[in-house]
């Protein structure tokens, strides 16, 4: 994701920013985004512009009290996450958590965050759902479409009526095993 996604999305609403002190995103500015509806921040490389974190928020007061919406949302350059890992906890510090006893919903992809991010700050509803990048080969793909159209779903329907139910499968107790 490059910084000029991140300035569309957000039609260039920067409120402020600053330099970022950790180490561990070489070139690194910090830049805010405000809208009467939510809260964007990003790490970039003042460099190539390359986004190495964006997180998103939405303004609680201004939201329905949803339980749903009220979760900030992060994305990480998986270039970069693993030094952003260690760095947090040399530091000593949560990297899961947004703020007091709030955690980050991590997201998979740059068009994932785009989509949720853009959402929110226009004020519009979103889909919670997380997007996970799924690499198939193309026999799968092609036995996968027969058994949709046999079901008389999408084939992203079918992909993800197959991943819930691996997940349900390794569930124990309620929690991943």
């Amino acid at each position: 994701m490059k910084l000029n996604q991140i300035n569309e999305a957000m039609s260039h609403q920067i409120t402020g920013g600053s330099e970022y002190g950790w180490q561990c995103f070489p070139d690194a500015r910090f830049l805010d985004y405000e809208s009467e509806y939510a809260h964007v921040s990003i790490l970039y490389s003042t460099v190539n512009q390359t986004v190495y974190q964006a997180d998103a928020s939405i303004k609680r007061d201004v939201w329905p009290n949803d339980e749903r919406y009220d979760k900030p949302y992060r994305w990480t350059n998986s270039a970069f996450k693993d030094a952003y890992l260690n760095e947090a906890k040399e530091r000593n510090v949560d990297p899961n958590q947004a703020w007091d006893d709030v955690k980050y919903i991590e997201l998979e992809t740059d068009e994932d965050f785009l989509e949720k991010a853009k959402a929110m700050f226009n004020g519009d509803y979103w889909d919670t759902r997380i997007q996970i990048p799924v690499d198939l080969d193309d026999d799968t793909i092609l036995k996968l479409s027969m058994e949709a159209h046999k079901r008389d779903i999408t084939l992203n329907k079918m992909i993800e009526i197959i991943l819930q139910e691996m997940i349900e499968r390794h569930r124990v107790n309620g929690t991943l095993a």
